[in-house]
Parts: C-alpha cells; structure tokens; sequence
C-alpha cells in the first residue's frame, strides 16, 4: 500500500505507525510493514516509464527531448530502479527495471524506432501495470505515462486507473503537447472567418467543437494521476530542462512515500478484498492514495 500525505502545500515526511490504520475490507490488520521518508527504505521502487509513440506525438517531435538520457536516473535515490515502455497500437517493454544508464540509452533508441500508427492508450497502461506486478517481487511502483492523451480505441480512461490501482501502480500523465495541439485543433491559433452580425462559420465552429473534444481527452488523461494516487504534468512546453525538472519532482514523490504492509489470512477460494489506509492523527494531513483492491 503506496500513499503520501499532505499538509497545505508541503508533504509530511514525520508519520509514525501509530498514525495509521491499515483496513482490510473495513476491518483493522495488523501492520507487519512501514517505511516512510525517515524511516529508511527496504522495499525497492520501480519507476515505470510509459512513452507514446503513435504518429501524432512523434510526427511532431514531442518525444525529442528525451534523447537526452542521462537525465532518467537523475536525483531518484539508489533503491530506485526504471522500467521503459512503450506504445501505439502495440505494446512493448524495452527494458525491465534497471539502473544501468546504457541498457535505458538502448531501450529510448528502441522506443524512437517502434513509432507507428494507432494509439492504445488505457489498454497499454494496463498492460504496463500487469507487466510489472507480474514480475514478481515486493516493489513499490508508480508510472509515469508521456501522451498526447489521444486514444484511438473506446477503452473508458477511468478502467485503466481502477486495473492500475489492482496492481498497486500509482499513474504519473504527463501531457505532452497540450497547447499546440490545442492550436493545430483550431486551426492555426485564430479563430477564423466570421459571419453575419459577428457569427461563427461552420469551419469555426467545427474547429471550436474539435478543440473542446481534445481538451476534453486531455483532462481525462490527466485526472488518472489524482485516482491513482498520483499526480499529473502539464508543462506549457516539453525540453530537455522540462524533462528534468518532472523525472526530478517524481524523485520527490518517491522519496515523500509511505508503504505500510500486512499479511493477509486467506480462508478458501480466493476473492477480492477493498483494503485501504486510513489516518488515525487527523490533524496529520491529507492523504493520497493508500487504496487498492487486493486478490488473495
């Protein structure tokens, strides 16, 4: 179980066991696991890092930066490890979890060339999730998702934040693009001709209704970092110095965790089970994230 806790605007970096409760299908457990910012870290993280390559983001350059790659391992602390992934209409992992800047160089140069049409968005954060969890080992994860937030298919954003949240993966968008995809929508960034008596024309208003479409995407996007416990990112503009200062604020969110843990007492055919943490200090803060449905 994954979760931050804030205060105002700074995260709470003092909780102590006794300040949680760890519930399993709303009765307590005993907590067998804790580790938060200054309590030292056995339990490794996983980074996953889930490019799009889909035409309509590498046609326009929008993954460019990130051919500087030394900047992957910048800051994120030595249990940390990073996972490459990528999509369009198919999936693939290039790397797993590694620390090696030479295998992530390799698996960046295989996500350039994997570039082609279609975009499987939800499905491949799904299969992303599964990946990982299914890898075994007892690891703290979170996915940092790089999308124009564009699917192609009809999977509903918020199934893939609910199998993301089953696999214990808090979800990261970042929006690659938004205001030129924004502008590219409407035409070239005006508004077009008018009509009689100051009245849109059909092309306008086309373009209107195409761009609040896109908007509307984009914002579904990027709610799945707040359902998962995550965060999202919408820089004005993607650069090398951008990239940084993300894969830097999410050294933040995993040196900021908490993972608290129990053993769970299975009886007969296996189900699934609604566990979350709850604070028992509630003068502590605000939590994020800490639920996830379980299979045992």
């Amino acid at each position: 179980m994954n979760f931050h806790v804030v205060q105002k605007d700074r995260y709470v970096d003092d909780l102590r066991p006794e300040d949680i409760q760890l519930l399993e299908d709303g009765k307590p457990q005993k907590l067998a696991v804790f580790e938060g910012p200054r309590t030292g870290r056995r339990t490794p993280v996983e980074i996953l890092l889930l490019f799009d390559a889909s035409l309509s983001v590498m046609n326009i350059g929008l993954l460019d930066p990130f051919a500087i790659k030394e900047t992957l391992l910048d800051g994120i602390g030595g249990h940390v490890s990073v996972a490459v992934y990528a999509f369009a209409n198919r999936w693939k992992r290039f790397v797993k979890p590694t620390r090696e800047i030479s295998q992530l160089k390799s698996a960046l140069t295989g996500v350039f060339d994997f570039t082609h049409a279609g975009t499987r968005l939800y499905e491949s954060i799904i299969s992303t999730a599964r990946d990982a969890a299914e890898s075994g080992g007892n690891a703290s994860r979170l996915m940092v998702v790089f999308s124009d937030g564009f699917a192609t298919t009809k999977m509903p954003p918020r199934d893939a934040a609910r199998m993301a949240a089953f696999y214990g993966v808090s979800l990261y968008p970042v929006v690659l693009g938004h205001q030129r995809v924004l502008r590219q929508a409407m035409g070239g960034g005006g508004g077009g001709p008018m009509g009689q008596r100051g009245i849109p024309d059909a092309n306008t208003l086309n373009r209107q209704a195409n761009a609040r479409d896109k908007e509307m995407q984009i914002q579904e996007f990027a709610d799945l970092g707040g359902l998962t416990g995550g965060r999202s990112f919408d820089p004005p503009v993607v650069n090398s110095v951008i990239v940084r200062e993300i894969m830097r604020a999410v050294a933040v969110q995993v040196q900021m965790q908490y993972v608290a843990g129990y053993y769970p007492i299975s009886a007969g055919e296996k189900r699934t089970h609604h566990t979350q943490v709850k604070l028992v200090r509630k003068d502590a803060g605000r939590l994020r994230g800490g639920v996830r449905t379980v299979l045992h």
